[in-house]
């Protein structure tokens, strides 16, 4: 078994632990609001982590009188004086899966010895490169990812954040809407494997993700899963934009995953239509049963009251697939040439 196989399907282990973890160290993170009542943050990741900050940014941003935005973290290291002011009076949140990554470690040693920001860190490996640095500690080792391309990893990061905004807001519905959605993952996933193995099987050789609001980011990492797993072309668009030009690109060897927001029906119906006259493999998601939309096959979220907390079981739709497509090219999913599990600059 790779690692990555091994990875993505212990996933419903780590969540609960990590739902278990933020539950638990609840008090440490609400004194550190009262204690820092700023309400504006800035995200900063690299790769998959700088789209799950994206995602990050669409939550926070969403609270009444709160402003967020996410920062690739290379970007602020070479220019930091054109974010003076973004950073100014904010709460630095930093997503790692090491704590390693030169980038965010040497951005937060900048913000701290100039600026001193409050400082949270949520990564995956203790004793890393952000924590002297830090004043608020999210250390998820149980969540920490082999293999070169993050799978565990980044589900989690995606919860852990999902809390994390819960406890900011006070938002108890949100909690709840995660923890069904880390309590049925395993069956989830067990269920959905078999469907999107044959969906892997069928001719296509480029993947576009499309998604939304809260879920933009971690659909764009979905995106790079087949990049980076399988190592096909993977791109994601928010839904409706895709028209604006990216969808001339779409043909019969496109895989298109769409992810359905709740209430609206027309627009996103009308999107569904026009993608299927491209005649290539479409995927929707959305908590409607049986298949609404008439595409190759939908997935079916149940039981999950928000749509913030649909990321969690559509990250997987991607992992699967392109974990399945790089068996199938006979590809190694953990060790994509050319890549490393952190940069070092």
């Amino acid at each position: 078994m790779y690692l990555t196989e091994k990875e993505i399907m212990s996933q419903h282990e780590a969540l609960i632990r990590t739902y278990d973890y933020i539950k638990e160290n609840s008090g440490a993170i609400m004194d550190f609001f009262k204690k820092n009542n700023s309400r504006k943050f800035v995200f900063l990741g690299c790769g998959s982590s700088y789209m799950l900050a994206k995602s990050a940014q669409r939550v926070f941003a969403a609270c009444p009188q709160t402003s967020a935005a996410a920062i690739a973290g290379g970007d602020y290291l070479v220019n930091p004086e054109y974010y003076k002011e973004t950073v100014k009076d904010a709460v630095i949140v930093t997503l790692s899966r090491s704590g390693q990554t030169s980038e965010i470690v040497r951005d937060v040693k900048y913000i701290k010895e100039n600026f001193g920001n409050p400082v949270i860190s949520i990564s995956m490996k203790a004793d890393n490169g952000i924590m002297p640095y830090s004043d608020l500690d999210i250390t998820l080792d149980w969540c920490y990812d082999k293999s070169v391309c993050q799978t565990r990893t980044v589900t989690n990061l995606y919860a852990s954040i999902l809390l994390l905004v819960s406890l900011y807001s006070g938002d108890d519905q949100l909690t709840e809407a995660v923890k069904a959605a880390v309590e049925q993952n395993e069956e989830y996933k067990n269920a959905c494997r078999p469907i999107l193995e044959k969906i892997a099987e069928k001719d296509w050789d480029n993947a576009i993700i499309l998604a939304d609001g809260a879920l933009i980011g971690i659909a764009e990492e979905g995106a790079l899963a087949f990049t980076e797993i399988s190592m096909l072309s993977g791109k994601c668009f928010n839904l409706l934009d895709y028209r604006h030009g990216p969808m001339v690109l779409n043909d019969a060897k496109t895989l298109t995953i769409v992810a359905v927001q709740p209430g609206e029906d027309k627009l996103q119906r009308d999107m569904i239509e026009d993608l299927k006259t491209h005649k290539g493999t479409m995927i929707t998601v959305s908590a409607q049963p049986g298949n609404p939309y008439g595409v190759d096959e939908h997935i079916c979220l149940e039981g999950i009251s928000r749509f913030e907390a649909w990321g969690i079981p559509f990250i997987f739709v991607m992992q699967m697939i392109a974990y399945a497509k790089s068996i199938l090219l006979d590809r190694n999913p953990d060790a994509p040439t050319g890549l490393d599990a952190f940069i070092t600059l």
